[in-house]
């Protein structure tokens, strides 16, 4: 089972439309995709409210319970597991890295955000240092040149990985949730919907880099120590 915790401090970086749309992509991959809503505003719960499609299971949970909630999630067969956190909450951010695999921090190309990113820096490694991936979101469409520029200026200013995946600012984001839907399932061949696959793809080769160098990593110890 692969767990992605979806943080950040400041609201409106996305953190509910990055989660679903990865749970959505694993969905459509065929895995049997779960989102669990930590954050109070219960976004991801009120999504799952408005949807008459069953491919994404939403469940709500309290942070101090994400350990027995993650392990009912792989007792009923779950594969891939999206953690939505709320922001501004430091303890359930702590949690939700400690529980991950792999840590996601969307943020807007703005100082607001940006601000943020020290704070969150150090958080995590006070979590335990996961492997996390700064995500810029809400480019305009054809940044492309620019958003390339801004991901090395970021990553050499905070010291942080960036991921080399953005997504842009595009009407079908929010229509497509207002409606209970992902890009994915609303526009499947739209731009959204690539720009999620993409994010989903990268996510999961990451965690398989992440395995397969513990596994090396246990092999040559048990090595030495036979």
């Amino acid at each position: 089972m692969i767990v992605i915790g979806v943080i950040g401090q400041k609201g409106g970086g996305g953190k509910t439309t990055t989660s679903l749309g990865l749970a959505g992509a694993a969905a459509e991959a065929g895995k049997t995709a779960v989102v669990i809503d930590i954050d109070a505003q219960a976004n991801a719960a009120k999504w799952r409210d408005r949807r008459k499609l069953e491919s994404v299971v939403v469940t709500g949970a309290l942070q101090s319970r994400i350990r027995q909630t993650l392990e009912a999630a792989r007792t009923h067969g779950a594969e891939f597991v999206v953690i939505d956190s709320p922001g501004h909450n430091d303890s359930a951010a702590l949690e939700t890295v400690r529980a991950a695999d792999l840590v996601i921090l969307p943020i807007e190309a703005q100082m607001f955000h940006l601000e943020t990113l020290p704070a969150m820096r150090d958080l995590i490694r006070v979590a335990g240092d996961k492997p996390t991936w700064i995500f810029i979101n809400k480019l305009h469409p054809a940044a492309f040149v620019q958003a390339e520029k801004l991901k090395i200026i970021i990553a050499q200013t905070y010291g942080m990985a960036v991921c080399p995946v953005h997504w842009s600012r595009l009407d079908v984001y929010g229509s497509a949730a207002d409606v209970g839907l992902t890009p994915l399932e609303a526009a499947p061949e739209s731009k959204a919907a690539e720009e999620i696959r993409t994010l989903y793809q990268f996510t999961i080769q990451q965690v398989h880099h992440l395995r397969e160098s513990d596994e090396q990593t246990r092999q040559i110890a048990a090595s030495v120590e036979g």
